[in-house]
Formats: C-alpha cells, sequence, structure tokens
C-alpha cells in the first residue's frame, strides 16, 4: 500500500473504530422514530452488557427497561443490542409491568423463554418501573422453571449492582 492512501485510510480506520466503543446513547440517530426517545443510560448500560457477557451460555438477549429522569414514558434504557435503546415499551410489557410479577411466555417459534422480570435497586427501592428482559434459548433451559431460575439469578445479580435509580444515568 502506498503511503499516501496509508495516510489517508489510517484516520478513518480510528474514527470507525473509535465509534464502536462510544456508549449506544451516542450512536442514537438524529431523528427518532416516534416510538423513541433519546437515553442516556451509561452506567446501566456497563452492568447490563457485563451481564450479557457473564451469561452468554446462558440468554441470547437482555434488556433493562424504565423511566428515565425527565422522562414519562417507560423505555429499554440499556440492551446488548444499541439499537433498542430508546424504544417505547409496549403494551403488554406495560401490562406485565403492572402486575410486578415475574412472567414467561415459550416463543415456539424462536425456541426461546421470553422473560420480564421487575428489577429494582439494591435497596429493594423502584428505579422507576424496572423491567429485566431477557431471552433464554431452550437449549440452555430445559423447562420453564430452569429458565425462570436463571432469569431471576441475574436479575438478583444485576440488582446488587445497582445503588440507586440516579446511578442509572451516571
Amino acid at each position: 500500500m502506498n503511503s499516501q492512501r496509508f495516510r489517508f485510510l489510517c484516520p478513518a480506520i480510528v474514527l470507525f473504530s473509535a465509534a464502536a466503543f462510544l456508549p449506544s446513547s451516542a450512536q442514537q440517530p438524529q431523528t427518532l422514530p416516534s416510538n423513541y426517545i433519546r437515553v442516556s443510560a451509561p452506567y446501566a448500560e456497563k452492568i447490563v452488557v457485563a451481564a450479557m457477557k457473564r451469561h452468554s451460555s446462558q440468554i441470547q438477549k437482555i434488556g433493562l427497561h424504565a423511566v428515565p429522569p425527565q422522562a414519562s414514558d417507560n423505555v429499554i434504557i440499556a440492551s446488548n443490542l444499541p439499537e433498542k435503546i430508546g424504544k417505547k415499551n409496549s403494551a403488554s410489557d406495560m401490562e406485565i409491568l403492572a402486575a410486578g410479577k415475574p412472567h414467561l411466555l415459550r416463543d415456539e417459534k424462536g425456541k426461546f423463554f421470553d422473560l420480564a422480570i421487575p428489577v429494582h435497586d439494591k435497596a429493594g427501592r423502584d428505579i422507576g418501573g424496572g423491567l429485566l428482559v431477557m431471552e433464554v434459548p431452550y437449549a440452555d433451559a430445559a423447562s420453564e422453571s430452569e429458565a425462570m431460575h436463571i432469569g431471576l439469578a441475574i436479575r438478583d445479580e444485576l440488582q446488587r449492582q445497582i445503588p440507586s435509580k440516579e446511578s442509572l444515568y451516571r
């Protein structure tokens, strides 16, 4: 490769590589769809992505839902899928949240258990309608009770890392 071309490509490679390490909130597009809001929850993102890495042999997706400060909608504030951050909860998510108890649904098409589990901070306080959503593949849980056991253990681990609602947005 000639040196002129290398000098041009090198800064471009650095720029594109750096974008991969930005918090997902920094990667949100200028204009959001109507079912999204802007969210910046760096600490929430950090602990959710770390949980996904630790439990990647048990879950295939994880997302933390809550109502961010100065917002009225419950949205995904952290996820292993950055494009989902800021998405408003569906009506079914809100029904699960209102019930206030863990929920499990079998997804026969995708071959996974879809879990939605209420989450609080480590003192048991509300984090703004916290709901932890996960997908546990059938291959990693032989039954609904085993899938729920996996989900509750991950939720408990995550709760111990949340000092307060406010800490999620720092």
